[in-house]
């Protein structure tokens, strides 16, 4: 077993309500055309997104699809292949929620499962409803302002968060502004929470609370100017180049990027081959990033 756990990445359908994927077996990879495949084979130097609005609805249908074949048995197989330590499991209610990874991770001990806030309850009925998960093994909470239609400066996702620091627990906050269903299907989502200015207040507001701006190792520049003089930021690596990933390092330093996949949307190799080769020469700072920022922030 190598030293590597992935701090991003889920399991099962992160955007559909009601659709029962994790625990399915015997699921192969449909015949779809995939602009994943294309990404991770050039470890992340080719663009995702074209203009194309051809090619965005073929992301969108793409990220969907991966979802779908994202199950615990097949997300072990790729465990097993790349010989990982662990995964941390990124809920999104209400599509995938904490009892299911829960759950996952009772079959498969490799798994962490973070909680959700489910923002459709009272506030102090969220609150602990979250106080009770840590209870039973929550190891962070993750928001997604996006997909959870919530915007990181409402009330709501600062009282989720205060449960976590008093409990030395990260927060993963999803930051960017993506599209994830086509315009004809009515899900109430507004692409404009995940912008990186809501992060920046949220960061400045929790100064001695440790977060995880996700996907932003790749922009390590601009979190870190939006950030400047605040030591509770981290980012992890998801669809970062070798370049981007030195580069990450150069600018926040070695303890606070942490390996990151976004999986299933992208294969754990290709990421695992990334801080690979950006790190060849220099073992330290590859397994604090592969391995020890995570497991010190999980008490692991």
């Amino acid at each position: 077993m190598r030293r590597i756990i992935d701090a991003h990445a889920h399991l099962g359908d992160i955007f559909h309500e009601n659709r029962n994927v994790s625990f399915k077996t015997n699921v192969k990879k449909g015949d779809y055309e995939d602009r994943f495949i294309e990404l991770e084979e050039s470890l992340f130097e080719k663009p995702l997104f074209t203009g194309d609005p051809r090619d965005l609805q073929l992301v969108i249908d793409g990220g969907q699809f991966r979802c779908w074949e994202a199950t615990l048995e097949n997300t072990a197989r790729q465990m097993d292949a790349c010989e990982m330590a662990g995964i941390v499991l990124l809920p999104v209610l209400p599509n995938t929620t904490f009892e299911e990874y829960l759950a996952a991770s009772k079959l498969e001990p490799r798994l962490i499962p973070f909680t959700a806030a489910d923002m459709t309850l009272p506030p102090d009925e969220m609150t602990a409803k979250l106080r009770r998960d840590i209870g039973r093994g929550a190891k962070g909470l993750k928001l997604h302002p996006v997909l959870q239609n919530v915007r990181l400066t409402d009330d709501r996702m600062a009282a989720a968060a205060e449960v976590f620091a008093a409990a030395d627990l990260p927060v993963v906050v999803h930051v960017g502004e993506g599209t994830y269903y086509s315009e004809d299907k009515n899900y109430p989502v507004n692409s404009k929470y995940g912008a990186m200015a809501d992060f920046f207040s949220f960061a400045r507001a929790r100064k001695d609370q440790v977060l995880v701006a996700a996907h932003c190792a790749a922009y390590a520049d601009a979190l870190m100017e939006g950030c400047r003089g605040l030591e509770n930021v981290y980012a992890d690596t998801s669809f970062c180049s070798v370049g981007l990933a030195r580069k990450a390092v150069d600018i926040m330093g070695a303890d606070r990027v942490l390996f990151g996949t976004d999986y299933p949307f992208v294969n754990e190799r290709f990421c695992i081959e990334v801080i690979e080769r950006a790190f060849e020469d220099d073992p330290i700072t590859k397994d604090k990033i592969f391995y020890g920022n995570i497991a010190r922030l999980l008490h692991l």
